[in-house]
């Protein structure tokens, strides 16, 4: 297992995985720099204001940058038609496991490096409504949940149609209709899985004066139904596709 885990590392370094997991929380942190409100006015809302928008972030850059690693993950080995080579130096359940094992842990790093950049972004402009770390801590579980449903739901696209460009335009369709899913009635983003990161956070828009561009923010209670159950589509999906593997013919 650690010998199979040990070739996925090598792969993944060879393919500059590091890259695209900088490349998300760098173009999450950008966006965020640009919209971050500035002023004396906006230091005691500061932070609310980012983490009102960074759900709308992760639905829009999200859905393609967790379709370009799972792609990138099986790339070699589907372009190259190597499986059955891989078969008959291990097992498809250590094949398997290694790269669940290496995504998972990249999709992680992505999301632990935005959540710090975030963070340093507002302690920077001096906002003083620092998160309660309650609200870190379901923002990061969100966020890492919701990511590794979508995660293993591409790679389970790459796995069936043997082919990682289906599971490109998956995640950028999923993007355009998250983020669309935003401006319709709450309900409807229930069915939309790429857009769950809105529907799932805890900062809202409690009202905006466009006259004197006053905007009031609020806090909700946390969406834990929700949140199970995108953790229910993510083991799913991860179950899914390991039984694709096994199935598969190659």
């Amino acid at each position: 297992m650690l010998r199979s885990l040990h070739a996925e590392w090598q792969k993944a370094r060879h393919r500059h995985d590091l890259l695209v997991c900088l490349l998300l929380p760098t173009a999450v942190l950008l966006w965020s720099g640009y919209s971050a409100p500035d002023g004396a006015k906006s230091l005691e809302h500061g932070f609310h204001a980012l983490f009102y928008t960074l759900p709308i972030m992760n639905a829009v850059l999200m859905p393609v940058g967790m379709a370009m690693l799972a792609s990138r993950l099986w790339d070699v080995e589907v372009k190259g038609n190597t499986l059955k080579l891989l078969y008959t130096l291990q097992s498809r359940r250590h094949l398997f496991v290694a790269k669940a094992m290496l995504g998972t842990g990249e999709v992680l790093l992505i999301v632990v490096l935005e959540l710090l950049g975030v963070l340093l972004l507002g302690r920077y402009n001096g906002y003083r409504d620092f998160p309660p770390a309650v609200q870190l801590l379901y923002l990061a579980a969100c966020t890492g949940i919701v990511a590794l449903m979508l995660f293993f739901s591409e790679m389970l696209l790459t796995i069936l149609l043997a082919n990682p460009l289906p599971a490109l335009c998956t995640g950028i369709a999923g993007a355009l209709v998250g983020l669309f899913s935003a401006f319709l009635p709450p309900i409807v983003s229930y069915f939309v899985p790429w857009g769950y990161f809105i529907p799932l956070g805890s900062y809202i828009l409690a009202s905006w004066d466009p006259d004197t561009r006053v905007v009031v923010y609020g806090i909700r209670a946390f969406n834990l139904p929700l949140l199970v159950w995108s953790g229910v589509l993510a083991v799913f999906f991860f179950a899914f596709t390991w039984h694709a593997i096994r199935q598969k013919e190659v």
